[in-house]
C-alpha cells in the first residue's frame, strides 16, 4: 500500500513540476513582453545613435593605424547594441504576429529562435518592409561584429610589427 502512495505521490509531484514550469514560462513571456515594450523605444534610439557613431566616427578611425584598436572595440560594442535591438524587436513581432506559443517555441530554441521565427512570421504575413528591416539589422549586427574582430586582429598585427 505504501508503494502505491509513493508512486501516486511521484506522479503528482511530476505533474506539479510540469505545471509549474509552464506557469513559469507564461510569467516569463508576460514579463518579457512588458519589459520589451518598455525597452524597445530606448533601444531603437540607442541603435540609431550607435549607427551614426559607427558611420561618422568609427569607420573613418579604422583607416588610421593608431586608432584602429579603438575603432574595432567600438564596432564590436555596437554589434551588441544592434543584436539587443534585433532580439527585442523579434520578441515583440513574434508575439504580435503569431502569439505566445510561437514565442515559447522561439525561446525554447536557445533564446535566439525568436529572430528566425519573427522573420518567418513577417514573411508569411506579407510584412515585407519589416522583414527587410530585420534582415538589415541582422547584417548590421554580424557586419559590425566581424569588422570589429577583423580590425582588432589588424591592430594587433600592426602593434607587433612596430615592436
Amino acid at each position: 500500500m505504501k508503494e502505491k502512495f509513493k508512486s501516486i505521490g511521484s506522479v503528482l509531484l511530476g505533474i506539479g513540476i510540469f505545471i509549474g514550469i509552464i506557469l513559469l514560462a507564461a510569467f516569463f513571456i508576460r514579463g518579457g513582453i512588458w519589459l520589451s515594450e518598455i525597452l524597445y523605444p530606448w533601444l531603437v534610439m540607442i541603435s540609431a545613435i550607435a549607427l551614426l557613431i559607427c558611420i561618422l566616427v568609427l569607420l573613418p578611425l579604422a583607416f588610421f593605424h593608431k586608432t584602429r584598436g579603438f575603432s574595432s572595440l567600438g564596432l564590436y560594442i555596437a554589434s551588441y547594441i544592434f543584436s539587443a535591438t534585433l532580439w527585442v524587436w523579434a520578441f515583440l513581432l513574434t508575439y504580435a504576429l503569431w502569439g505566445a506559443m510561437a514565442l515559447f517555441i522561439g525561446l525554447f530554441l536557445a533564446g535566439i529562435g525568436v529572430v528566425p521565427i519573427a522573420m518567418l512570421a513577417t514573411l508569411f504575413n506579407g510584412e515585407w518592409s519589416v522583414f527587410g528591416q530585420l534582415v538589415l539589422l541582422l547584417i548590421f549586427t554580424f557586419g559590425c561584429r566581424m569588422l570589429g574582430i577583423y580590425l582588432g586582429e589588424k591592430a594587433e598585427q600592426t602593434s607587433y610589427e612596430v615592436l
